[in-house]
């Protein structure tokens, strides 16, 4: 039987754990009429959050529901990608017609055939003709679109494209829907863009640490389906030492299955040897490319955030453990912000989101 967990990163989980609300509201909003606000959706996370596994769910979901997806990662060549992926997925539901639409002379709305443009369109037209053309011409053969960008980015003239684009595409009722997902430091950007205001009408899902309850059902299900037994007080170990992090609970689980085999009883050593083993992952795989990207004064702001057990720190306390100004102080915060390793609670304090993280710098005070 093949292992029911998934840990990698980018990948879709066999099942989304804990965000059951939001890919219900997302349904919803794709039933409503074109240009609807709901039809519009932004996600923010932190890092391990699952927004990547996320965005292939809604994809999924609206693949069945009769839409054509294309799913990017924020980056300057996005729009021609959106453009491809829209056509390669859309031509399978596209026949040929010979309706003609005025101001194209050359083929059905601007197509020679299927979803491949005429000489004209390529040539002389831009993103929101060729993605306005795009919707048109899959209407007609029953289909929708959705645009679903990974990782946003700010401060982009893409972005900026983009999102004016399905702007005014909603306004003119293309049957069109879009999700973006990044971390709450660059979707907040993004939104105080003045380009990009009406995006703050768009609907909003923070995708905090899964539950406790939610993980612990959803183990006890999946270990009954890999034919293992685990006792609950070992549950409640197994989705505590997790931290609420989906990445953690695919981690875990795949270990627990890997050391054991079906009819097995989850021992206690077991589990122990589980979580040790996914926590050495987590320093391969994540601490040590994360802290490598990082400058080493960036590192010794986080050892100061560490020192905290709790791996929260005032800005008061970080600065006078650095011996440096505010001022200098400020650049090394907004690198950090930006990279979504910490996050800001409340004002004046920072606190470090990578699970485990801050455990791995007390332990390692000069990482590299």
């Amino acid at each position: 039987m093949a292992n029911l967990f998934h840990p990698s990163f980018g990948s879709r989980p066999e099942r989304i754990v804990g965000r059951d609300e939001i890919i219900e509201q997302f349904l919803k909003g794709l039933e409503r009429e074109p240009g609807h606000r709901d039809r519009a959706t932004l996600i923010l996370g932190q890092r391990g959050m699952g927004k990547t596994a996320l965005l292939l769910q809604l994809a999924e979901e609206a693949r069945s529901r009769g839409f054509v997806t294309a799913r990017v990662t924020s980056g300057e060549d996005m729009l021609e990608e959106i453009i491809e992926s829209i056509q390669l997925a859309g031509s399978e539901f596209v026949t040929e017609k010979s309706t003609k639409v005025r101001g194209f002379s050359a083929g059905a709305l601007g197509f020679s055939f299927g979803l491949t443009f005429s000489d004209e369109v390529r040539a002389n037209y831009g993103f929101r003709t060729k993605l306005s053309l795009l919707c048109d011409r899959l209407k007609e053969n029953g289909r929708k679109v959705l645009i679903l960008v990974d990782e946003v980015q700010p401060d982009t003239d893409v972005m900026r494209t983009l999102t004016s684009t399905y702007q005014h595409l909603g306004g003119e009722e293309k049957d069109i829907a879009i999700v973006m997902a990044g971390l709450p430091s660059s979707v907040s950007r993004v939104l105080n863009d003045k380009v990009l205001t009406f995006l703050n009408r768009a609907r909003k899902y923070h995708l905090d640490p899964l539950s406790s309850g939610d993980i612990m059902a959803y183990y006890s299900d999946a270990f009954a389906r890999e034919e293992r037994s685990i006792s609950p007080k070992q549950l409640l170990r197994a989705a505590a030492s997790t931290r609420g992090f989906p990445y953690l609970l695919q981690l875990i689980g795949y270990y627990l299955v890997e050391f054991s085999r079906p009819g097995d009883a989850i021992t206690d050593d077991m589990l122990e040897n589980t979580i040790a083993a996914a926590q050495q992952e987590l320093e391969e795989d994540v601490f040590s490319p994360t802290l490598n990207a990082l400058s080493r004064k960036d590192i010794e702001v986080l050892g100061a955030i560490a020192k905290n057990e709790a791996g929260t720190a005032t800005v008061a306390e970080i600065i006078e453990h650095l011996g440096i100004t505010n001022s200098s102080f400020q650049q090394y915060r907004s690198r950090l912000l930006d990279a979504g390793i910490v996050t800001a609670p409340r004002e004046g304090a920072l606190q470090i989101t990578v699970p485990y993280l801050a455990d791995y710098l007390r332990d390692n005070p000069t990482p590299r």
